[in-house]
């Protein structure tokens, strides 16, 4: 008969556990932690209430953003998905169509918030690497005919999470916003990972949404900061931006905690 094994002999063939902070976790980018610098300008930030635009951390942050994309101004937002439904509200109107390609976060990850909230159908065009062109988009432009839903955006996503992370030159982007402008149509970038295009293409992101009329951008992916993401774009675009901000329950009181990582982001 086999000997009766010491407890000693079970424990050490089990499997030894990895404590968490040796484990590589590659489901996401939107499992990062922030770092030691991040935590000590969290527990250091001035704040003020944001509602009452006198948070000044979150209105560094937002200057800072708005700077760096060349843009006249910068919203802070609690997360991508409220901050393409605003950018999405604020360019259309109820039964106006979305032109994003099939793939697109927009279309797949965001509840159809922009049907159920912004009052807008997704007009779909379809691209083997996500990346869509002029010829792609003007395809799906909607007549100007008064019993047909007229198209209203164009949403571009880049880097194109869903196609495995594939980039939108820079000279696409811009054939795209000229087609779009010369057609009426506002153009919005979901810039979740804008800055990982940025180091792929070796360009500045003030260069590579120069022509679009908004971009949201996340703070809290490869950025690495714990929450948060902004739009950009013109003043009187930021101004209706934080209304509906408002209206979607994105308004926050003493943001500067969360804003502060942020700016160490940037």
């Amino acid at each position: 008969m086999r000997s009766v094994e010491s407890r000693a002999d079970i424990e050490s063939e089990r499997p030894v556990s990895k404590p968490l902070d040796e484990i590589v976790d590659l489901r996401s980018d939107t499992v990062t932690r922030p770092t030691p610098e991040m935590r000590r300008a969290m527990a250091e930030a001035e704040v003020g209430d944001d509602v009452y635009l006198e948070d000044p951390t979150v209105n560094k942050l937002e200057r800072r953003a708005a700077e760096i994309f060349g843009k006249e101004a910068a919203l802070f937002v609690p997360s991508g998905c409220m901050g393409n439904l605003i950018s999405i509200k604020v360019w259309t109107r109820h039964g106006n169509e979305v032109i994003c390609e099939e793939r697109s976060h927009v279309n797949l990850y965001e509840l159809a918030s922009m049907s159920a909230i912004a009052g807008c159908m997704p007009r779909i065009a379809s691209s083997p690497d996500g990346i869509l062109s002029w010829k792609q988009i003007e395809a799906v432009i909607r007549p100007k005919i008064y019993y047909d839903s007229q198209t209203a955006l164009v949403c571009l996503e880049n880097t194109h999470n869903m196609a495995g992370g594939t980039l939108y030159p820079t000279s696409v982007v811009a054939e795209i916003c000229g087609g779009a402008h010369d057609a009426g149509l506002k153009v919005h970038l979901d810039g979740a990972r804008i800055f990982n295009a940025a180091a792929a293409l070796g360009e500045s992101v003030d260069k590579m949404t120069r022509q679009v009329d908004s971009v949201m951008f996340c703070l809290s992916k490869g950025l690495g900061a714990p929450v948060g993401s902004l739009i950009v774009g013109s003043a009187p675009f930021i101004e209706k931006a934080r209304v509906y901000r408002k209206m979607f329950g994105g308004g926050m009181r003493q943001a500067g905690v969360i804003a502060a990582a942020g700016l160490v982001a940037l």
